[in-house]
């Protein structure tokens, strides 16, 4: 069974010598931080997941924790580090992680930073303060996704409020189709000890029913005594929440809004779904953008996305759902329509006699142009 949502593993010293197994194992994406190691360490680090992605198979998305500036009483954030960011572009990641400060132009200066290095590098928010939330529908705009660092901002936000603003910011991510992580003492005690508690077996399961796209391990991986059975168990407790709770799609219903054709096409799916049996979705997608709309209706089926480059297809690893799928030929419509059960096949998301539903948009093979998404298929698996 296909896992829908996605596991993010720290690296740092516990990983070093199981790397093989975090790449081979459960993880989907690697994150990389400062705190855990020095620079000539992190650079080893992402060589090796590079290599090791290679040789696997294994087209593991490369997190960088971008570090900041403190204010001169160490709490404050006042900017983020620059050198951060160039270290990140160098070393040629997917994504970087950056911490809210407290305004829009560092996060806007982050992205000039990464266009000036000529990178296609995503940018992750992380909502850990107070000004990160009352800045969000403001930082949903700018970020492809967002990470809600609890152990930070249940230093801004009283505690007991901390439940149920997690869940508003989950659902404000998902009306604006943007990636959201959960992190922090997700499993803290296996840190030391080779079992979860029931406590944090429940706050993973109940992560996915309000749907993150992704939860993220830190000390559990990085420092832990255990980080293999750590990504094992997070993986076990997902798959079982998936199989036996169907995720609630009117959660999910379409806010009253204009939306591109793509979009539209994308909530099709949605309602094409619950009226036919069909084992997945191929979305061909130049950018990916169709196929993070059709995960954000959170089909109960994996979405195939079939991109042209290994680049794009890293950009959609930690999205709930998707399975990348590199196909680097411009098909005509009629490849796309026969080729998509063969991929299916391939994948194993389904087999001979199954219903797929394609989408895809009519390429202009003239020009080697892809336009919007703009078409709607069902088809028999031959």
């Amino acid at each position: 069974m296909i896992r829908n949502s996605k596991i993010i593993a720290t690296i740092g010293d516990a990983t070093d010598k199981v790397l093989r197994k975090i790449v081979e194992g459960a993880a989907d994406a690697v994150l990389i931080d400062s705190y855990y190691g020095s620079n000539e360490q992190n650079v080893e680090r992402i060589e090796k997941v590079k290599a090791l992605r290679e040789e696997v198979g294994r087209d593991l998305a490369i997190i960088y924790d971008v570090d900041h500036i403190y204010a001169k009483n160490k709490y404050k954030l006042i900017r983020i580090d620059e050198e951060n960011v160039d270290f990140a572009c160098v070393n040629d990641v997917d994504f970087v992680a950056c911490p809210f400060v407290g305004n829009l132009e560092e996060i806007t200066k982050v992205k000039e930073l990464i266009k000036s290095h000529g990178k296609n590098i995503g940018i992750i928010v992380k909502i850990d303060c107070k000004d990160g939330y009352d800045n969000l529908d403001d930082i949903l705009e700018i970020a492809d996704a967002i990470m809600i660092n609890r152990d930070e901002l249940g230093v801004d936000i009283s505690y007991e409020d901390l439940p149920g603003i997690q869940k508003e910011i989950v659902r404000r991510a998902n009306e604006a189709a943007k990636v959201v992580i959960l992190t922090t003492q997700m499993l803290y005690s296996m840190v030391y000890n080779p079992r979860p508690t029931r406590a944090e077996v429940s706050d993973v399961a109940n992560a996915i029913f309000d749907g993150v796209d992704a939860v993220m391990l830190t000390e559990e991986t990085a420092i832990g005594d255990y980080p293999c059975e750590a990504l094992e168990t997070v993986d076990r407790i997902i798959r079982t929440v998936e199989k036996n709770n169907a995720v609630d799609a009117e959660r999910f219903e379409v806010a009253e809004y204009k939306m591109s054709i793509s979009h539209a096409v994308s909530m099709t799916t949605k309602h094409l779904l619950e009226a036919v049996d069909v084992k997945n979705i191929v979305t061909y997608t130049k950018s990916g953008t169709t196929a993070r709309f059709i995960a954000r209706y959170r089909p109960n089926i994996p979405v195939l996305a079939v991109l042209p480059d290994r680049e794009s297809a890293r950009k959609l690893i930690i999205t709930r759902g998707i399975v990348p799928y590199i196909e680097p030929k411009m098909l005509s419509m009629e490849e796309m329509l026969s080729n998509a059960s063969a991929y299916s096949k391939e994948v194993g998301l389904a087999e001979v006699g199954d219903s797929i539903l394609i989408t895809a948009g009519q390429p202009d093979t003239g020009k080697g142009t892809v336009p919007p998404t703009d078409f709607v298929y069902i088809s028999k698996v031959d």
